[in-house]
């Protein structure tokens, strides 16, 4: 006969499990447990009807809500998460862990610094893994000297008690000496000044007035312009100086070429607006700046361009160069009115920075994607500071720094352009004839506004309308004019380097597909040469470094076989 007390509990853990699977919160039999319909239980059974989801206008906690109501209740166990399951870990027996690590003798510490020293300032070569090598060992740390002030000024005479005071040296004893002195010494200036005069062989010349005090000749010059370029200078990795063909060396700024030198960025010069000077001018031009930096010409046109293929392997190749970075950015940089911006939409094939041929027309620096590794940044005009004369004035209207439409007495300007242009030229471009003379630059300008119809009351030449229609034509290239190259020394013909190009290369793969293409523009010599008429070299030089050897891609250069 089966127990009672057994049976109950049987039929209790079966009322319990009523409903409910394995898996599903169902007891065990035989369990002395029972569920609870406590609120905080989220397996408690809920009354006919209703499920574990709180439904709309239910009183009951659902199973997410005591589960947040328990999580804000509990408390970390701090003793369980300081212990740590250690298990035997064994070194390596060697006694290099006894010794010095990562250190490098002096001699091949000195041979490191030459040659790294060597890769960075040559503008031909570019340094691979820069980030990794130790670049801080190239810069010697040079102790600071005191100032040796004991010399001047020896500790007994100043400080001590038997120091001596200074009198004042006093060469007049009352106020009427010292004015008969003073009378004395101005009598005295005048003769002198005139004879060093006459001894250099000076004339004395009339002074210009009113040019030196206008506001126009300060543009370019701002702070606000600086600091846009230091914006760009600081966001590049590689800087483009756009030049103008016609004034190659006047459109280049020196002290900025040697401040990026030492800021170890890499330089390229663009000698832009090649179509407007003579083909043999371009290439001395171009062999003349490429013993400086990497030289290209090029010509900015959307339709019609010269020297794009050459600037867009140079650019990729860079990026092919400077691997290690995630992106890199080409900055254009240069004089008001050379083109940047034209080169950038030349580029691009399309108009994607606001261009004219006035200067000013750029006023903040502008990113533009070429790939998605190449970023080109535009920068407004920069002007180097100058001396405010009248011929560090005309040189900027002259450069197309100013407008000339801004000028207050632009006739002042025209002796230098007709100083510098052919007068055959002057008479071909504004339709004169053959027979038109003129004694000074007031004289062509009246003839020029009577030929033009510019003229004001009483019929008289307007000259300054004629004087800014002359710089207009000036400043768009409509009158020729280009400065010389300097002249080819024959005795310096051995000394030149093999080639007149250098495009940095960075794998026999990258050859590989270059000589794929069709042709390639030689910008030294303006011509188009096949590739099958081109070789190319390129030298790999191994550096001594502490851990990983890297290499200096020195310039590869073409040359005509």
């Amino acid at each position: 006969m089966p127990k009672p007390t057994v049976g109950k509990r049987k039929a209790t853990t079966g009322a319990a499990n009523r409903g409910k699977k394995k898996g599903q919160g169902a007891l065990r039999p035989g369990s002395a447990l029972k569920h609870s319909n406590a609120s905080s239980k989220p397996g408690r059974t809920t009354p006919k009807g209703e499920t574990r989801v709180r439904k709309a206008g239910s009183h009951m906690r659902s199973e997410s809500t005591i589960k947040r109501l328990q999580l804000y209740n509990s408390k970390p166990d701090r003793q369980r998460m300081k212990e740590q399951s250690l298990k035997p870990v064994r070194i390596q027996p060697d006694r290099r862990w006894f010794g010095n690590t990562r250190v490098i003798a002096q001699q091949k510490m000195q041979a490191f610094r030459e040659t790294i020293a060597k890769g960075v300032e040559d503008p031909f070569s570019v340094v691979l893994k820069s980030s990794k090598l130790p670049m801080s060992l190239l810069r010697e740390t040079e102790k600071a000297s005191r100032m040796d002030l004991l010399s001047v000024a020896p500790y007994k005479e100043v400080f001590s008690k038997k120091r001596q005071q200074k009198r004042a040296k006093i060469a007049a004893t009352d106020l009427e000496s010292l004015r008969e002195a003073a009378d004395k010494k101005a009598e005295g200036y005048g003769t002198d000044a005139a004879a060093l005069v006459d001894a250099a062989g000076m004339e004395k010349t009339e002074d210009f007035s009113g040019h030196a005090g206008e506001e126009i000749f300060n543009k370019g010059t701002s702070r606000r312009i600086w600091a846009e370029l230091y914006k760009v200078v600081d966001a590049s990795d590689v800087l483009v100086f756009v030049l103008d063909a016609r004034d190659p060396m006047g459109t280049r700024c020196q002290q900025l070429e040697r401040e990026l030198r030492s800021r170890q960025k890499h330089v390229v010069l663009l000698v832009n607006k090649v179509d407007l000077v003579p083909t043999w001018a371009t290439r001395r031009w171009i062999q003349e700046l490429m013993k400086e930096f990497p030289t290209l010409a090029f010509h900015a046109s959307i339709t019609n361009p010269f020297g794009k293929n050459s600037l867009l392997n140079l650019l990729r190749q860079f990026g092919n160069l400077l691997k290690e970075k995630k992106h890199v950015t080409i900055g254009m940089i240069g004089y008001p009115n050379v083109g940047k911006s034209s080169v950038i939409n030349t580029l691009k094939r399309k108009k994607v920075c606001k261009a004219a041929p006035v200067p000013g027309e750029t006023r903040v620096w502008q990113y533009i994607a070429l790939t998605k590794r190449l970023y080109l940044l535009d920068c407004p005009g920069i002007v180097p500071p100058s001396a405010s004369d009248f011929e560090a004035d005309c040189a900027k209207v002259l450069k197309g720094v100013v407008r000339a439409e801004r000028l207050k007495t632009p006739s002042d300007y025209i002796h230098e352009v007709l100083s510098r242009v052919k007068k055959p030229y002057l008479l071909q471009r504004y339709r004169l004839s053959p027979e038109t003379s003129w004694k000074d630059s007031e004289e062509f300008l009246t003839i020029l506004g009577k030929k033009m119809g510019k003229l004001v009351k009483g019929g008289e030449a307007d000259i300054d309308t004629a004087a800014r229609i002359v710089l207009y034509d000036w400043q768009r290239g409509r009158i020729p004019y280009f400065t010389a190259p300097p002249e080819d020394d024959p005795a310096s013909s051995d000394a030149k380097p093999e080639g007149e190009m250098a495009i940095c290369l960075r794998s026999p793969a990258f050859t590989s597909l270059m000589r794929r293409t069709a042709v390639v523009k030689h910008p030294s010599c303006c011509r188009v040469w096949p590739l099958s008429e081109i070789r190319i070299c390129f030298t790999v030089s191994r550096l001594p470094t502490i851990s990983q050897p890297s290499s200096i891609f020195r310039a590869s250069q073409l040359r005509k076989s």
